[in-house]
């Protein structure tokens, strides 16, 4: 989809460069619509959940790990900009009875933007399971696999939300709210 994207873009642009400003504008038109069409498409993650080490990998069907029987009834939650106050549950899934889940991200640039994603499992009996991961840009062939530890369960980590927005704004600008020259 980002080489779909870059060909507009580049279309765009050289046709622009030959065109009036109004010819331009009216040229454009195709590629937005284009562009439109393609951010309303959502991005499939599939993966599964197996018995393993309390890890998350981005696999491949044909892995080992992927061979290994599934666990049936864990929570899959994909979270957009976990460390962050934007923090939000893109996508939610159950694992089926053979581990199997499929996370349905409706968000615009899911896979393609640079951004923090952290996908968390949780199942009764096993550790929890939270992981920072990077979005592959192409999921064909490819699958989470999630490997978890027997052990006790409980809730699911969550950001420090007494974070102020000053605060939340110094991580980028350490001089903001300083009133010393």
């Amino acid at each position: 989809m980002r080489r779909i994207i870059m060909n507009i873009v580049g279309l765009m642009r050289v046709t622009c460069a030959a065109l009036s400003p109004m010819t331009c504008r009216l040229s454009a038109l195709p590629a937005v619509v284009a562009l439109t069409l393609l951010a309303g498409c959502a991005y499939t993650l599939d993966g599964k959940v197996v018995e393993g080490f309390g890890s998350v990998v981005m696999g491949r069907d044909k892995d080992p790990d992927a061979r290994k029987g599934g666990l049936g009834g864990a929570t899959v939650e994909l979270i957009r900009d976990a460390g962050t106050m934007n923090r939000a549950v893109a996508a939610r899934a159950t694992s089926g009875s053979d581990g199997r889940f499929i996370l349905e991200v409706p968000a615009f640039g899911a896979g393609w933007m640079d951004e923090s994603w952290q996908i968390r499992v949780r199942r009764h009996g096993y550790e929890n399971v939270e992981s920072e991961v990077q979005l592959p840009g192409s999921t064909s062939g490819r699958l989470v696999i999630v490997g978890m530890h027997a052990g006790k369960s409980g809730q699911f980590r969550e950001p420090d939300s007494s974070r102020s927005m000053i605060d939340e704004a110094k991580a980028f600008e350490p001089s903001l709210g300083n009133t010393r020259p």
